[in-house]
């Protein structure tokens, strides 16, 4: 399904860009009505179009994308619940931060957005502490994307029911072979500049005539009208049919129809289709006056009217005729309006008008694109040699951290942090990210703060820098929603901001609520980058770590390293090098097994990762787990497994004597699994019965697990795995005979 989510995340950005193209079309039609013709308005749709139907489009600086951020945002809001959907919380065998630090106490983190200058939905970190909700969102994309797709489907289907019911009908046509007939059709081909027959057909299933075929064009004419016109009114019919075919209208029908199906779930896309159909036969009738001359302007008129006449009478017409939908009133009137006012040349485009359709070309069919801090030449040389030197082993458009030196050295802008911190408060996090979900650059950090007696937190506060903000109103707009969302109805719900000067530069102050439950925000400028604080402090220390925001330098990057993050996450081979020092030995780490399994991701984690700890120091030991899927298998949840090393102390022998392993469930208890020793390669391995990893608690849909318990040199290794795996005791048994890694020669 994963596919899906990505194919609908592209969906909703793309038709909500195109909905912005599209408004700003109509509006430059309603404003220069006057001045354009009728092919300059029909040309001005083919824009829309190729919004709606390309999938990528370059970055620029004039694009008009830069003055509407909202439309990124939404993007990145579905782009981030996917991510979240196909997160590694799937992982059965791993716990989050939120399940190990919060569920000892009650204590949650701020119920704000992580980033309300930017929505930070797609980071949706482990730490949020309302999973279900997330959840809950993440199942409601799960069905948009299935209804939508079902909706994709279905239209598709009808589309081609409809081209096979032409197809079916063409057979049953007759070719018409009277003489008078056939020399109109010659003498309009001659006018026209067509040299390739185009055979003309007929019938007394439909009372309208319509040229159809991309590829291979005929014409269909009622018998009729053969029998009922004189000369004159069947060359305006089929001199109306081929200036649909020199104008290619036919293969931007279809394409139209196609965009019908993939944006069904857009009513404005609906709007716009039909507009500019309305508008192809304006400029079809345009053409048509341009190559048969002024003089046949009025007679022509009146054979449209005698048409559209023919047609309001009666509605069982296929779907694709040109003169579909054009029966309305407003519609008459527009075409004899400009039927009787067409002038010789009208039809042709001006180099104006050319060169203002490629401006607005320019500024619709580009991407926002901000231009990234300048950096100093020192630190971009610095940036240059660590790229160089770390080799990337697991890429992700989002970084989490627990050092702020990796942090200021990953990010692609310069920010500062505050260097004095309130009492108690210690640096616990920092999250990178992408403004936007297409591009590569890291251009927004959060940074989070918590205040702890042990394992117990008693309050926090967050700080968010990005570069090129949205602007100060915009950021307190945000606040102001998420805080309507989230007030509790019993309460009176007030908020107020407060324009202020903070060391030169802009700022606002935002007040939530009143007295006890006052919650306070602080927005600012700095140059380019737009910051936010806000937290469980009070105004003076807010005020007091604006005061002394800078740069980090290196003692600042001693005191903002965290020892509390649950899982830090490896990256790149620097990362990797740090995980001795934490764990305490230096691990096994094979990027692939037998050719088939791929290493996918890695992290320093804690003991309840591994099994139910002793005591609170015990709890605080470090662990390495990286989890492998097999490389011809894209669905995560299949032929994958977690390799899990850490310290001995007393664990396997523990586990061996008992003749049980005791894993850390949810809600903090143990759940005991049987364990039998087993031999594999040589070497004494105790493996569990079946399980989850929650035991009773665990859902009935979640996959049995087995794991494998073995010593090496003081080093007690876990292999987990779905019961299904085929696999296992090779897996095993590689494992065990491979090396510690070297660093420099990772295979």
């Amino acid at each position: 399904m994963d596919i899906v989510y990505n194919t609908f995340v592209w969906f909703v950005y793309s038709t909500f860009a195109a909905s912005i193209v599209a408004l700003l079309v109509i509006s430059i039609q309603k404003l220069f009505h006057r001045y354009m013709n009728a092919r300059i308005r029909h040309a001005l749709w083919l824009i829309v179009l190729i919004r709606l139907l390309l999938p990528v489009f370059p970055n620029s600086d004039v694009s008009i994308f830069n003055m509407v951020p909202f439309v990124t945002e939404w993007s990145k809001a579905a782009a981030g619940i996917v991510s979240f959907v196909q997160s590694d919380l799937s992982n059965n065998g791993t716990r989050t931060n939120q399940q190990d630090e919060l569920l000892s106490n009650d204590n949650s983190r701020l119920s704000q957005d992580y980033s309300n200058m930017e929505p930070d939905l797609s980071a949706l970190r482990m730490k949020d502490p309302e999973p279900a909700t997330v959840q809950s969102h993440a199942l409601g994309l799960k069905i948009l994307a299935s209804v939508w797709l079902i909706g994709v489907v279905t239209i598709l289907t009808y589309l081609v029911y409809c081209i096979m019911k032409m197809r079916q009908r063409f057979r049953t046509l007759r070719l018409v072979t009277d003489s008078s007939i056939m020399q109109v059709m010659e003498d309009c081909r001659a006018k026209f500049g067509i040299s390739l027959p185009i055979p003309v057909y007929t019938d007394n299933y439909a009372i309208s005539p319509y040229i159809s075929g991309v590829i291979h064009p005929w014409i269909y004419l009622p018998e009729a009208i053969g029998k009922e016109l004189n000369p004159s009114q069947i060359s305006h019919v089929l001199s109306h049919e081929l200036a649909h075919y020199r104008r290619k209208d036919m293969a931007w029908n279809t394409i139209g129809s196609f965009i019908l199906a993939i944006h069904w779930m857009n009513p404005l896309v609906w709007i716009c289709i039909r507009m500019m159909k309305a508008d192809r036969e304006l400029a079809c009738d345009a053409y048509v006056l341009e190559v048969l001359g002024e003089a046949e302007a009025v007679p022509y008129g009146l054979t449209i009217i005698e048409f559209l006449k023919r047609f309001s009478a009666k509605r069982n017409q296929p779907n694709l005729l040109y003169f579909h939908e054009s029966n309305n009133h407003n519609q008459i009137v527009r075409r004899m309006t400009m039927i009787k006012s067409f002038k010789k040349g009208s039809y042709k485009i001006s180099a104006i008008a050319i060169i203002g359709m490629a401006i607005l070309a320019a500024v619709t069919l580009t991407n926002s694109h901000n231009p990234l801090l300048a950096i100093s030449t020192d630190n971009t040389l610095a940036a240059t040699d660590s790229a160089m030197k770390d080799r990337i082993l697991f890429d992700s458009p989002f970084r989490d951290y627990n050092r702020l030196d990796k942090a200021a050295r990953i990010a692609d802008f310069k920010f500062k942090v505050p260097d004095f911190v309130p009492e108690d408060y210690k640096f616990e996090s920092v999250h990178l990210k992408s403004k936007q979900p297409e591009e590569s650059k890291l251009t927004q950090a959060s940074f989070y703060y918590e205040a702890r007696k042990g394992n117990k937190h008693y309050g926090n506060f967050e700080l968010n820098a990005v570069y090129g903000g949205n602007g100060l109103e915009a950021a307190y707009a945000k606040i102001e929603q998420s805080e309507q969302q989230l007030k509790i109805s019993e309460f009176e719900f007030e908020i107020k901001k407060e324009p202020l000067i903070i060391n030169q530069m802009d700022a606002l102050k935002v007040t939530v609520g009143s007295g006890k439950r006052e919650k306070l925000y602080y927005i600012w400028q700095d140059q380019d980058i737009q910051y936010q604080l806000h937290g469980s402090v009070s105004n003076q220390e807010l005020l007091m770590m604006i005061e002394s925001m800078k740069y980090p330098d290196e003692q600042m990057n001693e005191r903002y390293t965290s020892d509390y993050m649950l899982n830090i996450q490896i990256y790149d081979t620097d990362d990797l090098q740090q995980a001795p020092e934490l764990i305490g030995f230096t691990p096994k780490f094979p990027l692939q097994l037998f050719g088939q399994f791929q290493a996918m991701n890695a992290f320093v984690t804690k003991k309840v990762n591994f099994s139910f700890p002793i005591d609170d120091e015990d709890k605080n030991t470090r662990l390495l787990s990286i989890r492998y899927q097999k490389t011809d298998n894209n669905n995560r949840n299949a032929n994958s497994f977690n390799l899990k090393q850490i310290k001995n102390g007393h664990t396997y022998q523990d586990i061996k004597n008992n003749g049980y392993v005791d894993f850390y469930r949810i809600d903090g208890q143990k759940h005991e699994v049987k364990v039998s020793p087993i031999e594999v390669a040589g070497m004494e391995v105790l493996q569990t019965e079946k399980y989850k990893i929650d035991g009773p608690l665990s859902n009935a849909y979640e996959a049995d697990l087995v794991s494998y318990f073995w010593i090496e040199n003081d080093v007690c290794f876990q292999v987990m795995f779905k019961e299904n795996e085929s696999q296992q005791n090779e897996i095993v048994a590689y494992l065990i005979n491979a090396k510690a890694a070297d660093f420099n020669n990772l295979k």
